[in-house]
């Protein structure tokens, strides 16, 4: 795992988002978390492009507790891609507890990765609780709780890929400033440089994911039937916390998703 002081400034910001008791404190902090977080990742992007020796991609495996688990990875391949990683579910053994995860991409990356999806498993665990009517049946709570956990990961994963995409934006725009010739008005394409240093860093997590599974099948995963469920998960979504768990390892994630 990467030490950055900038992790350090990330820590705080979550921390303090999740020490107040007021709502829209709690938000701006966290706001300004997930920022960060995304400008961490291009600079990280930024210095691997200029370096001589840039080194491989790694590995790390998330471990998702039932049920969900098709959900729950989904989540995973959702928030790897928004920082420029690529995962797999390993298909745990029938009937087993857990299920592993394997996202392949650089090590700071990575550990973006996982912070937000143990922070998005927790909340959507919490809200799905709050979100459920009371006097369903069993077979309804279940459809009604995998609609909300796709709804809300919709949600939550779209505006984590605005914030990304915001952050790519103006760091365009902030080195575009320098160049006098330039006209910034109405401009907010990114420049070359910016985009081909992402999409270089991509191609190569790509490579190394396809040398390591060289044969990946896709597999179908169920949305649920219940309307109610994925309507008010996706606003649970847009309530979510894009930065709220603090940044370190969790050996095993998912298990607060699967609360009665």
């Amino acid at each position: 795992m990467t030490t950055d002081s900038r992790l350090g400034v990330i820590r705080g910001l979550l921390a303090k988002a999740e020490a107040t008791p007021f709502p829209a404190e709690a938000e701006a902090f966290t706001a300004k978390a997930s920022e960060l977080m995304a400008r961490y990742a291009i600079d990280e992007a930024l210095i691997w492009s200029t370096a001589v020796d840039p080194g491989l991609p790694s590995e790390r495996t998330i471990v998702l507790q039932r049920p969900y688990v098709s959900q729950k990875a989904y989540l995973v391949h959702r928030v790897a891609s928004v920082f420029g990683c690529s995962a797999i579910r390993l298909m745990g053994g029938s009937g087993a507890p857990s299920e592993p995860v394997s996202v392949v991409g650089y090590e700071p990356d990575l550990d973006l990765v996982e912070a937000m999806v143990t922070s998005l498993l927790v909340q959507a665990a919490q809200a799905m609780v709050v979100d459920q009517p009371t006097g369903l049946t069993s077979s309804g709570a279940a459809a009604f709780r995998r609609s909300h956990l796709m709804g809300f990961i919709e949600t939550a994963c779209a505006r984590l890929a605005d914030v990304h995409r915001d952050a790519v934006v103006r760091t365009a725009r902030s080195d575009r400033a320098d160049d006098d010739s330039i006209d910034l008005r109405n401009d907010s394409r990114p420049p070359a440089s910016v985009a081909l240093v992402l999409a270089d860093r991509t191609e190569s997590v790509d490579a190394e994911f396809a040398r390591r599974y060289p044969r990946v099948r896709s597999s179908r995963i169920s949305f649920g039937s219940s309307l109610d469920g994925h309507r008010s998960g996706r606003a649970a979504g847009e309530r979510a916390d894009l930065g709220s768990s603090r940044l370190g390892h969790r050996d095993q994630i998912g298990a607060a998703g699967d609360r009665p």
